[in-house]
């Protein structure tokens, strides 16, 4: 059988980007466990959600990155990506408020 949008068949290789790009941060970056947690969700974001065609799933990743941070970190993903809350509702549960989490090494030549 064939998936109905094709360019949602993901592999391993999709999962290992996620993993190189954990890995990219330096280590003198590294100031706890919740910026690797953010990390992630970027990371996630940027290989699977970046993919997403329809709204409704990205709303479907954005939930199940909420539930999930908090299911295998034991962290609450609103508290994790509390400085992201721009209508200050105490969620971060919007597209627009997620896509404010943002990784990248500007300082390097």
């Amino acid at each position: 059988p064939t998936p109905l949008k094709v360019h949602y068949t993901f592999n391993l290789r999709d999962f290992a980007k996620v993993i190189f790009g954990i890995l990219l941060m330096d280590w003198k970056s590294c100031d706890g466990a919740n910026r690797h947690i953010r990390l992630w969700c970027h990371e996630v974001w940027r290989v699977f959600g970046d993919r997403l065609v329809d709204q409704e799933d990205r709303d479907w990743l954005l939930s199940s990155l909420r539930e999930n941070t908090h299911k295998v970190f034991g962290v609450k993903f609103d508290e994790l990506c509390k400085h992201l809350d721009t209508n200050k509702d105490g969620k971060v549960n919007t597209l627009d408020e997620f896509r404010g989490l943002f990784f990248g090494d500007m300082m390097s030549p």
